[in-house]
């Protein structure tokens, strides 16, 4: 049986804890390290020991974030800690090699948003109708009475802002804006965010939108559009992969639309990682579920070891069946 506790308990256990190691998914996202970031700095602020280590380094476009030596990353090492305290992973495996062995930890920790968590933690504090796991990050740092300061309150704000595609997904609600509020009188810019997500994209990241543009396909009657990225394409778009982050949303975006994909290579090995988003009806980690991923009702992933033909089908195939069911 899960050991499923509260918020406050789960901050007490903190609290008590003299070194804290920070943990995410493979491929972190805004989510993920805003409120790894934020939380080591916080705890940090309280005297603790710190650390955000992940599998793989933050990526590019979140290189605004006051990182200093808050971040290791690669393989965990033989150091104990009394807490590793994961964010924003549903999984133990999707943590890579960052955490080592898990007998090096007192207590394990899984905080998360993700309905399709699988509660590997000592202790799992899974709440699905958080907006964002940064959300969850910034009010166990409340409940531990940790002091928030600018480079935190930015860090935490990115995380909730990225998740709730600033403010405008459904899962925003009244306690994402309380957060949001606090973590400005903190010391949080928006437009510090905004402009580094997106006012600062390279040539590359246009040209790889124009890419992802030209291969959009619409099925379904219209209700789904899906972008398969083969191979070539970050070749031809003289782009790397940090440029297609985010282009789920401009098939979301067209009129008639319901469930948006993007289907990209995962490069290192054969095989395309999908992100789906859905709009009203469609719970689209249903869909993600069926090929070992998980996530969202309105955001989720997986991957499919297949040629991109054939992820495509099966993937437009299930959509369809979960569109079906919604009527």
């Amino acid at each position: 049986m899960a050991n499923e506790v509260t918020l406050a308990e789960a901050a007490a256990r903190v609290a008590q804890a003299e070194s804290v190691l920070l943990s995410t998914h493979v491929s972190p996202d805004g989510d993920g390290i805003g409120s790894g970031l934020g939380l080591a700095r916080g705890l940090a602020g309280m005297g603790k020991q710190a650390l955000l280590g992940m599998a793989d380094p933050v990526p590019a476009y979140l290189s605004f974030l006051p990182a200093d030596d808050f971040v290791r990353t690669g393989p965990g090492d033989d150091t104990h800690w009394d807490v590793l305290l994961t964010l924003d992973c549903g999984d133990w495996e999707r943590l890579g090699d960052a955490p080592g062995d898990r007998g090096r930890f007192g207590t394990v920790i899984n905080l998360d948003h993700h309905q399709s968590n699988e509660r590997y933690g000592d202790l799992n504090v899974v709440v699905p109708e958080a907006s964002a796991t940064g959300l969850l990050a910034f009010q166990l740092l409340e409940e531990v009475g940790a002091p928030i300061g600018a480079d935190a309150a930015l860090c935490l704000y990115t995380a909730i802002a990225t998740d709730t595609g600033f403010f405008r997904y459904s899962n925003t609600d009244v306690a994402t804006f309380e957060a949001a509020t606090e973590l400005v009188r903190a010391g949080a810019v928006p437009y510090t965010v905004h402009h580094a997500l997106h006012e600062n994209n390279p040539p590359s990241r246009l040209r790889m939108m124009g890419e992802a543009l030209r291969l959009t396909e619409f099925h379904g009657d219209g209700r789904i559009g899906i972008i398969p990225l083969d191979a070539g394409a970050y070749e031809r778009a003289e782009a790397s992969p940090d440029d297609a982050e985010g282009l789920v949303e401009l098939p979301r975006s067209v009129a008639g639309v319901e469930v948006a994909v993007l289907l990209r290579p995962t490069l290192e090995e054969d095989g395309y990682k999908a992100s789906l988003r859905s709009k009203k009806q469609v719970d689209v980690s249903r869909v993600a579920e069926q090929f070992g991923g998980g996530g969202h009702a309105r955001a989720a992933g997986c991957r499919l070891d297949l040629p991109l033909e054939q992820a495509r089908d099966r993937l437009v195939a299930a959509i369809q069946e979960e569109l079906n069911r919604a009527g």
